[in-house]
């Protein structure tokens, strides 16, 4: 399914276990369709801190409950190139992680389609 390279995700999080599920359920997903996928959970007051040039993602899922960080996570990173998307809270909740890879994946491949390509 894909010619991408590894897929760098950085899951934003209030802290928990449904995290750690959905991120298991994300990889699980990716794997089913033979693309290479990392994915962290990180509490997500760490984006001030992050050095995202040098440790840079492709995606960046926010989760519902800390959906009020967008416009700050999403001005440090775009110019990057980065990719920012809050989880619906439905999706969330019933650890829908084949959605939310669709999700990521198409807005990968739109964003590649259009140039705006990411390091490697």
């Amino acid at each position: 399914m894909s010619n991408l390279k590894t897929i760098k995700v950085l899951l934003l999080c209030a802290g928990g276990m449904s995290s750690s599920l959905l991120e298991a359920s994300i990889i699980k997903a990716a794997e089913a369709v033979g693309v290479d996928i990392k994915v962290s959970s990180y509490f997500a007051n760490i984006v001030p801190y992050w050095d995202f040039e040098e440790h840079f993602v492709d995606v960046i899922l926010i989760a519902p409950q800390v959906r009020f960080m967008r416009k700050s996570v999403a001005k440090k990173v775009e110019p990057l190139g980065i990719i920012v998307q809050v989880i619906d809270p439905q999706t969330y909740g019933m650890v829908d992680g084949e959605k939310l890879f669709q999700q990521l994946y198409e807005a990968l491949k739109a964003r590649d389609a259009s140039g705006s390509l990411s390091p490697t």
